[in-house]
């Protein structure tokens, strides 16, 4: 029987492979994005993908989206909480409202989702998929809103993870440097900086996803796809690196 796969931020980049390989597995997909041209031309392309327009830190939008994927599938057995947009942080004086719309877009969101999906993810013994970043444990300067919510996910995941043992599964990917936008141009400084040698694409975030759906032991954990950058040790002067201060 083909499952029933639902997305949010699946008109692009990572989300985009994603819905793009689960088609490929068999399975029917339903995503919801906020570009409505970019995402009703991807549909088109497969008679086992449909799509939602909408914003999802509306949590009306959310409970109409399960409901168009419901009518579409006739099951949901996967929920991918993807979708996130950047911003800045306290030193761009990001105020309050842009602070709590982010939170609302890449926690708030995947928490209502997986609410009110998990009579029908319990029933169908499903998984649950968040996609975090490794800003969730490293950060830079003016990135407050994003590393929250990812931060926050991660902690979302094993808490989800908890309450819905064990017929629902929740795990969390944590990506590194990701190329959505099809950039050739890198240079070997940016391809050395990563141990695995290269900059990571969509489809290695997206094999994660799917390997995730067929396992039956792992839940309420963050795997980081990042190439290894977060393992490697910086000081300056060592190894070519070199840290300048800024006046």
């Amino acid at each position: 029987m083909k499952r029933g796969i639902i997305v949010t931020g699946g008109g692009h980049g990572i989300g985009k492979q994603i819905c793009e390989d689960f088609i490929q597995a068999g399975d029917k997909v339903c995503f919801i994005d906020i570009d409505e041209k970019r995402s009703a031309e991807f549909a088109k392309e497969h008679s086992e993908l449909f799509f939602f327009h909408g914003d999802i830190a509306n949590p009306l939008t959310l409970k109409e989206f399960v409901e168009f994927a419901m009518e579409k599938m006739g099951r949901i057995d996967v929920v991918v909480n993807n979708a996130c947009r950047g911003s800045k942080g306290i030193l761009s004086s990001l105020s309050y409202e842009e602070f709590d719309y982010m939170l609302s877009i890449g926690l708030k969101a995947p928490y209502e989702l997986s609410r009110l999906c998990k009579d029908e993810l319990i029933k169908n013994k499903g998984r649950i998929i968040n996609i975090a970043s490794s800003r969730a444990f490293q950060s830079e300067p003016d990135t407050e809103a994003y590393t929250s919510v990812k931060g926050g996910i991660v902690a979302l995941t094993h808490a989800l993870a908890m309450s819905l043992a064990p017929n629902v599964l929740v795990n969390c990917i944590a990506p590194g440097w990701i190329n959505v936008t099809g950039e050739q141009n890198f240079s070997c400084e940016d391809r050395a900086a990563i141990p695995a040698g290269k900059i990571g694409t969509p489809k290695d975030i997206s094999n994660m996803v799917l390997f995730l759906c067929e396992q039956d032991f792992i839940t309420g954990e963050t795997i980081t796809v990042d190439g290894g950058m977060n393992k490697r040790m910086i000081y300056h002067g060592d190894w070519n690196w070199y840290y300048r201060v800024n006046d």
